[in-house]
């Protein structure tokens, strides 16, 4: 005859005041455990969350900031373009070169560093140069500017010089500056030229933030262009009230993020 088992049927009573060994269960330790416990799920539920909705926010925020940027470029591409031929009896000494001009136009900006995410770079620091639209115009007292025939004075500080600029460059000499503090390869961009700089740092909104300002932008790049009288400049702007009217416009976005295509 085969044996018989009886089996029983083993019960939990979560309400009993004690445990398997005799001792009482301390349940308010119990509770402050399991209280603590899912406090740290909340935690840890709360900040994968947020983790995530400041990805995504991030990624909007730089995607509406590209379309904007890219946009503002559009627009001021589309500019009406004044041709004008510089008239001046008198030279200024441009601040870069040190060269007589009749008109000099300095482009402001900045230097950032971003890391490379492209294979052959991958890892290693890189530099990019971002430039405002405005340029600083410079030019002895009388300087006009013919357009059609006609001469205009000039009174204006800023002004958008055109991509074509009439063929030529004029570009003379750029002038660096970075912070003391920064990163190397920062430092060693181009050779700092402190106590030009330190000359310029009322003629543009972005020097004066490097100088003032302690969140002001770092690391400013300044590129001088030299127009002698009789040369050509072709700048962003229309006739108003038998005047030159200059187009200005600050850039609105500073990218804080670069494809390296290198």
């Amino acid at each position: 005859m085969a044996p018989k088992f009886s089996v029983s049927m083993i019960k939990f009573n979560f309400n009993a005041n004690i445990n398997t060994n005799g001792n009482k269960i301390d349940k308010k330790g119990l509770k402050i455990t399991l209280i603590v416990f899912s406090l740290f799920i909340l935690v840890g539920i709360a900040m994968f969350v947020g983790f995530w909705s400041f990805a995504f926010s991030r990624i909007d925020y730089i995607e509406n900031a590209n379309v904007e940027r890219y946009e503002q470029k559009k627009a001021i591409a589309a500019l009406p373009v004044l041709k004008c031929a510089v008239y001046a009896d008198q030279t200024i000494t441009s601040p870069a070169s040190g060269e007589e001009a009749a008109l000099y136009l300095l482009r402001v900006g900045n230097v950032k560093s971003y890391i490379a995410s492209s294979e052959a770079h991958y890892g290693q620091y890189r530099t990019y140069e971002n430039f405002d639209y405005n340029m600083v115009a410079g030019y002895p007292k009388g300087t006009k500017l013919s357009i059609n025939g006609k001469l205009y004075p000039i009174d204006f500080k800023l002004c958008i010089m055109d991509s074509l600029g009439g063929g030529e460059t004029h570009f003379t000499k750029d002038i660096y500056s970075a912070k003391a503090h920064e990163k190397y390869d920062i430092r060693v961009y181009k050779t700092s030229e402190n106590l030009k700089m330190d000359a310029l740092r009322n003629v543009h909104p972005w020097i004066k933030n490097y100088y003032h300002s302690y969140k002001g932008l770092k690391n400013i790049l300044v590129q001088e262009y030299v127009f002698k009288n009789g040369d050509s400049v072709y700048i962003k702007g229309k006739i108003e009230h038998n005047k030159i009217v200059p187009f200005v416009e600050h850039m609105l976005y500073t990218p804080s993020t670069v494809n390296d295509n290198q």
